[in-house]
């Protein structure tokens, strides 16, 4: 009787090692890995300094809040500028987050900032697009091609391991752009 008090007993503990072993390891490798996604804004109405989006833009707001729906977005940064606010609204809706506002040539004091208080967080920015390649740049040391005045659907996803190695995934969302 009392070999099978402490087998069960033993088999208890180690079934209990086992659980927090996996438990650490899983919040200690999800921690660490910092998810940044930069987008240019969406279509804007005109070429005036703090334009609206365009329809087409309002289109492409919908199509990244669906895009990103299911990432597990905890900040959005957005410039002072309106078209950046617009291209984010949809999802900070959804997500009931509060955009984080940046002046819009400030990339390295945002880029400083993601590396410090963001660390192993999933975060947006929406920049533009002179900004966008410089903060891709800033996250992961690699560059990305310059964006165009026609190009609205890129995506760049910028995975940072905790050891401060990144990756650079550059994908399309809405509807197709030059």
């Amino acid at each position: 009787m009392l070999s099978r008090i402490l087998y069960a007993s033993s088999f208890a503990l180690l079934a209990l090692s086992f659980i927090a072993c996996a438990a650490q390891n899983g919040t200690s490798s999800n921690s660490g890995t910092t998810t940044v996604y930069v987008v240019r804004h969406a279509e804007k109405l005109s070429s005036d300094g703090d334009t609206p989006l365009s329809p087409a833009g309002e289109e492409r707001a919908v199509a990244l809040a669906a895009r990103l729906a299911d990432a597990k977005v905890e900040r959005i940064y957005v410039t002072t500028k309106l078209r950046t606010q617009q291209t984010v609204r949809v999802l900070a809706e959804q997500l009931g987050l509060e955009p984080l506002m940046v002046e819009p040539g400030a990339v390295d004091e945002l880029v400083d900032r993601i590396k410090s208080d963001d660390r192993g967080k999933v975060v947006l920015v929406a920049g533009h697009s002179n900004t966008v390649p410089n903060i891709v740049k800033g996250l992961s040391g690699k560059e990305v091609e310059a964006l165009p005045e026609t190009r609205f659907d890129r995506l760049f996803r910028v995975t940072i391991a905790a050891d401060g190695r990144a990756i650079v995934d550059e994908e399309r969302y809405g509807a197709p752009t030059p």
